[in-house]
């Protein structure tokens, strides 16, 4: 009798535990191609297929329910067993929610019509443009409300957006590199009508399981998710609707312990503002970002300036070498490890305010007698890669600005982020150069050697998102 009745008290302590995990789920999402949306009558896109196969693997019922944004936030938030998808993972959301994810890497950025765009060289010059077309309590929204933005034009649609945008009424839209040929598609407008003129913030979407869910649900569903991952089945499904570079991988991250013992060497070059020195002292934005990464891994701030082509050099034949900041390229792409990105900049051709030269394509510019170019650098690179036959290189890139101003040569290859700081630098106003011919959007990212361990790589870009996610990276490029 007393086993009996120990055994029965037994399985009444164990029922509340197990069947929090047989219980009903009610799986929501909304109309968001490509991620979630109804093609002829059936719901389908990269989230929805995930969902479904972990559901199958759960074995869990497919009834997943599409309401509009605002009402399954609601939901997720109220109620318990509720499941959301696919839902941006913020610092402020992050006790609101189980998360299980990540699903997708979007990117966020300022639309404008095509041509037509305000020249936007950092985030507080969006602030100063007349209206921002947004998407009502969309985490884009919300993430500029909180930086103070007081210019946006809320809609319910994004749809609606892409017409006021187009049709004039406003001056940028924020929304994601994913979402706007969607969004196009769906009003018949060309998606190279609109062009991005500023990157905002790279997110990962995640799937939002309610507080009031066992959290052992969510174990369960991260380790369907991450067994998808390893075995391929995610990125099969993720792929047909996704550029590979928004798929996240399943990837192993490096001990912070067994970092200490790589001897990992450090090299940037003096290019402000992203890496300069000042009285003998390492300073820029890219300095403080990387210091900030060896602080969190408890290394020795052993950052060495070096030219830049020595530097790449050495990146290019020694092991365990980090060199920043380095654009990424396609040429680029198989010689390095990348972790970033770190900035966006824009290239462009500058010349004397007083010149009389006018491009207005790259076949233009190559008609131009002496363009003077840093050697090695990427933007040389691209222009020899593209044909160009007039460049005139040095190792020193002040010497440009020297040259520029006494008639040496007749542009300078330059970008919106470097020009004024370099120009300062050698003594020369900014206002006395102009930009002539903007060509090209790029981004500046930590290049690994390529023998470098993938282990260690994944752990540098898993602590830079962690800065980014954070705050920590907006405080430092504000400052």
């Amino acid at each position: 009798m007393k086993r009996k009745l120990a055994i029965g008290i037994f399985l009444f302590f164990l029922l509340p535990a197990t069947s929090g995990l047989a219980q009903e789920l009610t799986i929501i999402s909304e109309d968001s191609p490509p991620f979630n949306f109804i093609k002829d009558g059936v719901l389908t896109g990269s989230s929805t297929e995930v969902v479904r196969e972990i559901l199958h693997r759960l074995d869990y019922k497919d009834d997943i329910q599409v309401m509009t944004w605002a009402r399954a936030y609601h939901l997720a938030l109220t109620q318990p067993n509720v499941v959301l998808f696919s839902t941006a993972r913020t610092k402020e959301r992050e006790h609101l929610f189980h998360w299980v994810g990540p699903i997708y890497k979007v990117r966020f950025g300022f639309y404008a019509r095509k041509g037509s765009g305000p020249y936007l060289p950092c985030l507080a010059d969006a602030k100063k443009v007349g209206a921002i077309a947004t998407y009502k309590d969309d985490v884009r929204e919300q993430l500029l409300k909180s930086l103070g933005f007081t210019n946006l034009d809320s809609s319910k649609s994004p749809a609606s957006n892409l017409k006021k945008l187009l049709s004039g009424r406003v001056d940028l839209w924020l929304y994601s590199n994913l979402g706007v040929p969607s969004v196009a598609g769906q009003i018949g407008i060309d998606p190279n009508d609109v062009e991005l003129v500023l990157p905002f913030k790279d997110m990962y979407a995640y799937i939002a399981i309610s507080k009031g869910t066992p959290q052992a649900v969510a174990k369960k569903w991260q380790a369907a998710l991450d067994d998808m991952k390893r075995e391929g089945s995610f990125e099969r499904i993720s792929q047909q609707w996704l550029p590979e570079e928004s798929i996240p991988k399943f990837r192993p991250v490096m001990a912070k312990s067994a970092i200490a013992s790589l001897k990992l060497k450090i090299f940037t070059e003096d290019s402000p503002p992203s890496n300069y020195l000042d009285n003998g002292k390492l300073k820029g934005v890219s300095v403080e970002i990387v210091r900030e990464i060896l602080r969190r891994l408890k290394l020795p701030d052993n950052i060495q300036t070096v030219p830049w082509a020595r530097g790449y050099t050495l990146a290019m034949t020694q092991s365990n070498v980090a060199l920043f900041s380095t654009t990424r390229l396609p040429q680029r792409e198989k010689l390095f490890k990348w972790v970033g990105p770190l900035y966006s900049q824009i290239w462009g051709f500058y010349a004397r305010k007083d010149s009389a030269i006018q491009i207005s394509s790259l076949e233009d510019a190559k008609t131009v007698s002496r363009i003077g170019t840093y050697h090695k650098d990427a933007k040389e690179q691209y222009l020899l890669a593209n044909g160009f036959r007039n460049l005139v290189s040095t190792n020193k890139n002040l010497s440009n600005i020297r040259h520029i101003m006494d008639g040496t040569i007749d542009l300078w290859v330059s970008s919106n982020f470097n020009m004024p700081y370099l120009a300062r630098q050698a003594g020369i106003d900014p206002d006395q150069l102009k930009l002539i011919f903007p060509f090209k959007r790029v981004e500046n990212y930590i290049a690994f050697s390529i023998q470098s361990a993938d282990s260690l790589v994944n752990l540098w870009q898993q602590i830079l998102d962690e800065i980014k996610e954070d705050g920590t990276y907006n405080r430092v490029c504000t400052e």
